[in-house]
């Protein structure tokens, strides 16, 4: 896995860039060329789904939670599977409140950010497992 090939995510996405950072850090390098690889970490599902856990008398929204759920697969440049397809799935509620919406936005979006980066350092540590 020296140099890994991120498939299945736009190449720009907040996902790939996770990954390739992630990557990074156990000292490999990520490139854009399939053909440089010696490892492709296929991407073959990232979703995302938004639930209501409470609402109020009133009806209103007062708490919400976000599931993001990922599979993934490694294999080498021969197609010799390193990690089989994996699912991680990792779920966070937060409060809501009508009279702070902006500051609301924010947490939506600053929640969301920490869910992926701890859903990619659950995969990172299953694919460790496996390259070991």
């Amino acid at each position: 896995m020296a140099v890994t090939y991120i498939k299945g995510e736009q190449p720009f996405s907040s996902l790939a860039k996770d990954f390739a950072a992630a990557l990074k850090i156990h000292n490999v390098r990520v490139t854009q060329e399939r053909s440089e690889a010696t490892a492709v970490l296929d991407i073959l599902d990232n979703s995302i789904d938004t639930e209501v856990l409470s609402v109020n008398t009133a009806g209103k929204v007062l708490e919400y939670d976000i599931v993001q759920t990922i599979q993934f697969s490694v294999v080498t440049a021969g197609n010799e599977v390193l990690v089989p397809e994996q699912t991680v799935r990792m779920r966070r509620d937060y409060i809501f409140s009508s009279t702070d919406v902006l500051g609301k936005q924010r947490e939506d979006k600053v929640v969301r950010a920490n869910l992926q980066s701890n859903i990619v350092n659950l995969a990172m540590l299953r694919i460790a497992a496996a390259a070991r």
